[in-house]
């Protein structure tokens, strides 16, 4: 390399290397405003991601502004005075990395007193403090390499138009460019390396799964479905769920075998067809002769929880049909951002082909309707409704448990909610079809009479499944507006961009919170199970028995 282009690299880097002064102001704001307390704790590499990304974006609005104040005739400021200012801000910045982040550690327990975990001692201002270097530079740089590239654009297209011209032909050719490459490169090679690895999970067996031998369950000899077309968790929802001597304990009567009915990704190729072999496999199995058929839409893996399902067969001693099928085998997460369409057509797919084979038997010897969905599952089982008026008209009842915040009606529920109720739990319409929950009992707390059929919703103030939303990046929500719920803590604030990174961020952790919390719901279900499906001779008592059974399973 020539002498000429090693100055040039050098002074490349020393230009890279060289930090804005308003930018560096604001994005130390941000990095502080990071470390404020949110939904759920986070471990500290975590911290430091949002704390990273925080002041990324901090530091690139104040760039901003300074390339606006440049656009006015203000003297520049003399060299002494600016050493001074680069030294008091250098101060100032020490002082508050070390005060935010000892208090980043007690903001942090007080999320864990309030969701019931266990106090963490110690410090980890080092780990949070080097995640966030490194995240925030790796942003900067590429937002630095897009600028470079903007005008090396803006001035070969200037040689032949206006210069203002120039960089607003400049910044949209390079957008463009970064849109087709994010969409073309980065996305596809995203979706296609996730597939590649959730396809062999998908084709994998769970230890202790095993073909069933009884004809009420999908894959078995006389199944239309196959064993081995049914995914991992397709197996594994049929391989388990309470055995008849259980049902028996529990019930001291003598059970009907579940039925259980899946249909796997590698069943059928398309979601009607699924959703037309599901039917045929209730046929099979008898299932519209059963007291409860329940229609369950599974999360992005095709999961469907065993709290969930092993109730409701506890609750009405095996005499139950459950039917889900099977629209991908990614993890909710990345489902929600590539799959969220085949989650809403797996989900009305389902619904609408077991209603029309229900609708043609007779009324009086109809099994309860029920529609069942968690999280993702959730979205795409609502998606087969209009509004709440068609969930009671094609039902019997419906529970719906931790909807993402886009789902309908959900949505529409809760933004048409009294106005005395707040949006963490909100009350439609007095309660008289709609109720909310997150406790077990919180259905009885509102007086009148709960019409049937029952649409309950489960959903935590905690649950950042629930409540994250871009619209988080620049509106402040109601849920940290009103009174907000008992799981969350008060020193909780809304910042612009900020909040979003921490509640995205908190979304890997909600399944991991303790029941109650966060994303998990497994110590409300049984209530809610015995509130939409009202079964015979079921009170309190049984529901404290069902309920201790089901605390044991394991939380994973």
């Amino acid at each position: 390399m020539s002498k000429h282009k090693q100055h040039a690299f050098i002074a490349y880097l020393k230009s890279m290397l060289r930090l804005n002064f308003i930018g560096l102001s604001t994005g130390i704001l941000f990095y502080c405003l990071a470390l404020t307390p949110s939904l759920l704790p986070r471990p500290a590499m975590f911290e430091g991601l949002v704390a990273g990304l925080s002041f990324a974006v901090g530091y690139s609005i104040g760039v901003f502004i300074s390339w606006v104040i440049r656009r006015f005739p203000i003297t520049e400021p003399q060299k002494h005075t600016k050493h001074i200012a680069w030294r008091l801000l250098a101060a100032i910045i020490a002082v508050l990395i070390i005060l935010y982040s000892l208090w980043s550690s007690t903001w942090q327990n007080q999320v864990r007193g309030f969701i019931g975990e266990p106090q963490l001692e110690g410090q980890h201002i080092l780990s949070i403090l080097v995640t966030a270097v490194l995240s925030a530079a790796l942003v900067i740089a590429i937002g630095r390499l897009i600028g470079w590239m903007i005008r090396r654009v803006s001035l070969f297209i200037g040689r032949w138009i206006p210069t203002a011209y120039s960089v607003a032909t400049g910044t949209v050719l390079v957008g463009i460019i970064i849109i087709l490459f994010y969409n073309g490169v980065v996305v596809r090679t995203f979706v296609s390396v996730s597939n590649n690895i959730y396809r062999d999970q998908n084709n994998q067996t769970n230890a202790g799964d095993q073909k069933p031998t009884m004809p009420e369950r999908s894959g078995s000899s006389t199944s239309l479905v196959p064993w081995d077309t049914l995914g991992r968790q397709g197996r594994a929802f049929i391989a388990n769920g309470p055995s008849q001597e259980q049902l028996r304990d529990f019930s001291r009567q003598n059970p009907s075998k579940p039925i259980r009915v899946y249909v796997g990704v590698n069943s059928a190729n398309t979601a009607k067809a699924r959703a037309d072999l599901a039917v045929k496999e209730l046929e099979r199995t008898g299932a519209f002769d059963r007291s409860v058929l329940a229609v369950m839409t599974a999360t992005g893996t095709g999961w469907i929880e065993p709290q969930s399902a092993d109730s409701l067969e506890y609750m009405w001693n095996g005499d139950t049909a459950l039917a889900t099928i099977q629209y991908s085998y990614l993890p909710s997460w990345i489902s929600f951002l590539v799959d969220r369409d085949n989650a809403t057509a797996a989900g009305k797919a389902l619904f609408d082909a077991v209603y029309d084979r229900w609708q043609q038997l007779p009324q009086n010897h109809r099994p309860k309707l029920i529609a069942y969905g968690l999280s993702l599952g959730s979205y795409g089982g609502q998606s087969a409704f209009t509004d709440i008026s068609d969930i009671q008209r094609k039902t019997d009842g419906a529970l719906f448990i931790g909807s993402p915040n886009d789902s309908q009606p959900w949505r529409a529920v809760t933004d048409s909610r009294d106005k005395s109720s707040p949006e963490w739990q909100p009350v439609y319409q007095d309660g008289k079809s709609v109720r909310f929950a997150a406790d077990s009992g919180d259905f009885a707390k509102l007086p009148g009479n709960w019409a049937i059929p029952r649409v309950a919703y489960l959903q935590h103030a905690s649950d950042p499944v629930v409540w994250w939303s871009p619209s988080l990046i620049w509106h402040k929500p109601a849920w940290l507006s009103e009174a907000r719920g008992p799981d969350v803590t008060p020193n909780m604030k809304w910042y612009p961009f900020v909040t979003f990174a921490q509640v995205t961020v908190d979304q890997f952790f909600g399944v991991d919170a303790p029941n109650g919390h966060g994303h998990n719901y497994a110590n409300t279900e049984v209530a809610a199970w015995a509130a939409v499906t009202n079964p015979p001779q079921w009170d309190n008592a049984k529901t404290t028995q069902l309920q201790s059974i089901i605390s044991k399973y394991p939380t994973d």
